[in-house]
């Protein structure tokens, strides 16, 4: 006769649910005393019972299944958290459910109720361009409100949404970056920010520019949006400017400065010195090897689908912020002045 989870839970003196559990590894996570886990697993093996994935989805109110919502699937950075919330989801047997929403918040809004349709434990988050996030603001805090299960945003924070939250701290970052080229004898360095949510590295140089007693001049401060044309232009006007260092918002900035240098007969670090951000595979081969700040998107896609798990599994309700270092990558393309 074919055996149940039922049946070992009648012989153990246990609940199925409490079989499902330990039969899939997640003891640890439940009041669950070393006696009582044993006494299943001696059942169970004596038996030869394997779990059926259906039943203990049932019993358990969980599928085992982690939704993830990214804004493009181009962006290195974004395949870099990826990779560490695959690493998580294996290690914790979860499947994972991707879904790209085209930097499109209506999609992403529809993803989010679908993932729950399909019952999703928990979703991870990272928003669309934060310009189209505030034009929908209300929609998209909306949405995170009617959440029924766990939602951990990563990058993109939203002040009056129900989530946890996790990113690289970009005021280090740009505190990082400007500093070193302080530290070069710089004192007359140009900025090029990106988008709104990256307004921290901002931040950070200014900081930096503070802390060593350096006056802010708000002109030699552009903005971009993160493309290599808009860094093109940007470059050129703050060449015209006479800065003798630029810090980019992102390397394809760097790549628009360092375009916009060899068009005006500047090289690099000779005449100008250039630090941009991310550690994007084109820092690396770029005529001068691009000294950048390299953010940890592995460790920080790990984290966040850890916390996710937890809070699935151990229904944690307190809501938390964490913020990663990021580190400098010295190459060759800033010198002393």
């Amino acid at each position: 006769m074919k055996i149940t989870a039922k049946d070992i839970a009648r012989e153990a003196g246990v609940s199925e649910a409490t079989v499902s559990i330990i039969l899939n590894n997640k003891a640890g996570h439940y009041r669950i005393s070393e006696k009582t886990r044993q006494k299943v697993l001696e059942i169970a093996e004596r038996y030869e019972f394997t779990c059926n994935p259906i039943a203990v989805s049932l019993a358990t109110r969980k599928t085992h299944t982690i939704g993830l919502i990214l804004p493009n699937l181009v962006n290195p950075f974004l395949a870099n958290i990826s990779t560490g919330i695959e690493k998580c989801a294996q290690e914790n047997e979860y499947a994972l459910l991707l879904c790209n929403c085209e930097e499109n918040v209506q999609q992403c809004v529809k993803y989010l109720d679908i993932l729950q349709k399909r019952y999703a434990d928990g979703i991870l988050l990272v928003l669309p361009r934060e310009k189209e996030v505030n034009a929908n603001q209300k929609l998209v805090e909306a949405a995170l409100r009617k959440c029924r299960v766990p939602v951990i945003l990563i990058e993109h924070y939203l002040q009056k949404a129900p989530c946890d939250f996790m990113a690289v701290d970009n005021v280090q970052g740009g505190y990082l970056a400007a500093e070193y080229l302080l530290k070069k004898g710089h004192t007359r360095i140009g900025h090029i920010a990106g988008e709104q949510f990256t307004r921290q590295r901002t931040c950070g140089y200014l900081k930096a520019l503070k802390d060593y007693g350096i006056p802010i001049d708000r002109s030699l401060v552009m903005q971009g949006d993160f493309s290599i044309e808009s860094g093109y232009e940007c470059g050129k006007r703050l060449l015209g400017l006479g800065v003798t260092a630029v810090f980019a918002g992102n390397d394809y900035m760097a790549l628009g400065v360092w375009r916009a240098a060899r068009e005006l007969g500047l090289r690099i670090p000779e005449d100008v010195s250039l630090v941009g951000f991310d550690d994007d595979p084109v820092a690396v081969v770029m005529d001068v090897p691009l000294t950048t700040v390299r953010q940890p998107g592995t460790t920080l896609g790990k984290a966040a689908s850890e916390m996710l798990v937890q809070k699935i599994e151990a229904e944690r309700g307190t809501y938390q912020q964490y913020y990663f270092p990021p580190q400098l990558i010295e190459r060759s393309s800033a010198a002393a002045r």
